[in-house]
């Protein structure tokens, strides 16, 4: 574990609020799982960039009407994980999304292996997502 393995989650962030998904395609491994938590149409295990993009990436601006943001406050460099805490925000219809998360990471050969997200307000964060 090093700067690159930091490195790698500042790119993922940076590409996805970009919405530059050949970039953040290229942080992954190619089996690579992403586990979000909850009840919500982004909820479920992501496995490959294929399911990442499309079950759960695809959806954050239907979802959101083009307001969802991913905001990097920090990154974490342990011995086994790094973590990405993050400020989620959205609002639609009335709706609004204020989380802060934590994204745990595993990287392997310098690309993202595995991510298990954490949230501060798990109800909010599926409430606003399952929201018609």
């Amino acid at each position: 574990m090093g700067a690159d393995d930091v490195e790698v989650v500042r790119r993922l962030y940076a590409a996805v609020n970009d919405g530059d998904m050949a970039a953040a395609a290229a942080c992954f491994t190619p089996d690579a799982r992403w586990t979000l938590p909850g009840r919500s149409p982004i909820a479920g295990t992501h496995v490959g960039w294929d399911q990442i993009y499309d079950r759960f990436l695809a959806k954050l601006a239907p979802l959101s009407g083009g307001t969802f943001r991913a905001e990097l406050l920090d990154v974490t460099l342990g011995e086994r994980f790094v973590v990405a805490v993050q400020h989620a925000t959205a609002a639609l219809d009335g709706r609004i999304l204020d989380v802060t998360g934590c994204q745990l990471m595993e990287i392997t050969g310098g690309r993202i292996s595995r991510v298990r997200g954490h949230y501060s307000d798990q109800e909010a964060l599926d409430s606003f997502w399952r929201a018609p």
